[in-house]
């Protein structure tokens, strides 16, 4: 194997898992959003009862 072909799947390796990093962050911030979002409408709930 050669140098360039190592280089060139070690890039594509590491462009794969950014793409992941992204996506697990964009995950993450939507869990985050929902939670939020809940106890929001239970601390709501308690106001009006």
């Amino acid at each position: 194997m050669e140098k360039h072909e190592i280089n060139a799947g070690l890039h594509l390796g590491l462009a794969i898992a950014k793409l992941f990093m992204k996506a697990a962050g964009v995950a993450a911030a939507i869990c985050l959003v929902k939670e939020v979002h809940r106890v929001h409408k239970a601390i709501e709930r308690r106001e009006h009862k």
